[in-house]
């Protein structure tokens, strides 16, 4: 683990897989060095994907981006794990055939853009639901119980899951609050099944890997807030790690970072944030 600069590492790799929220933006808007520091990165022309667990699909976060001020031709692909997700729902609806299943959906907002486009229909209620899918979570403002009654008939029935949005912990206005990630793991604890989207799960880093198929994963670097999600995924994914002391790791000081013992939460670089 050594600290140090982006500047520093831009020229040992070949491409760079970047996080969206705490790297850079909050829940408020994004951060002010970060706009730049893309513009800067890109005149070194290596490919910049963000990989992002965003329960929502691509295009809503390339939306807000723009609105941010981010110039997204300076961006080779912006992935989610909830287009990941997206795709691999949609195929398996169409290989049920005919049948439209009723959708149960936790998200964020009453945002329905994780089944937007897909040949289903949206549950009313827990009682007609056939498959579930957690895509965000409303901590801020609703508790675990609340979430936990919504569950607990689903998981009596045997209703399969999708987490489209594994991060535990997530950025509000207010601070940090609970992810979907900690919703999905309540259903799974009742029994319930549950099949995991986005970091540190291996399928979006296959998506981003995919897009760039001339470079290895190991001249790759993957730069990120949270040691559970973006360094453990890109430890399994073979690539580099840097762990920017932003977003969920704000809070975090330099013993607690130095001692993280888990092989695949260490990140090969520590930097102070997302800049230049």
């Amino acid at each position: 683990m050594k600290h140090t600069t982006l500047k520093v590492l831009v020229d040992q790799f070949d491409a760079f897989f970047i996080d969206q929220f705490g790297v850079l933006m909050d829940a408020t808007g994004p951060y002010p060095f970060a706009i730049e520091a893309i513009k800067k990165l890109s005149e070194y022309n290596k490919p910049i994907i963000l990989i992002s667990n965003s329960g929502k699909r691509s295009e809503k976060n390339i939306k807000r981006l723009e609105k941010f001020g981010f110039d997204l031709t300076l961006f080779t692909s912006v992935i989610t794990s909830g287009e990941v997700a997206y795709w691999t729902i949609k195929n398996k609806i169409e290989n049920i055939g005919a049948v439209r299943p009723k959708i149960f959906l936790i998200s964020r907002d009453s945002d329905t853009s994780p089944i937007n486009g897909l040949s289903c229909d949206l549950a009313k209620n827990t009682n007609e639901a056939e498959l579930l899918i957690i895509a965000g979570s409303e901590s801020d403002h609703k508790s675990i119980g609340y979430y936990t009654s919504i569950l607990k008939p689903l998981a009596a029935k045997g209703i399969q899951a999708y987490c489209t949005n594994p991060d535990l912990v997530m950025l509000t206005p207010n601070g940090t609050s609970f992810g979907a990630g900690i919703i999905a793991h309540e259903y799974e604890k009742m029994g319930g099944l549950v099949t995991w989207f986005g970091k540190p799960y291996q399928e979006i880093y296959k998506f981003a890997l995919n897009k760039i198929p001339n470079i290895a994963a190991s001249k790759v670097l993957c730069i990120g807030d949270s040691p559970e999600h973006d360094i453990r995924g890109s430890f399994y994914a073979n690539c580099a790690s840097a762990l920017v002391q932003t977003g969920v790791s704000e809070s975090k000081t330099e013993e607690e970072i130095t001692n993280i013992t888990t092989n695949s939460d260490r990140p090969d670089f520590v930097i102070p944030t997302f800049s230049f």
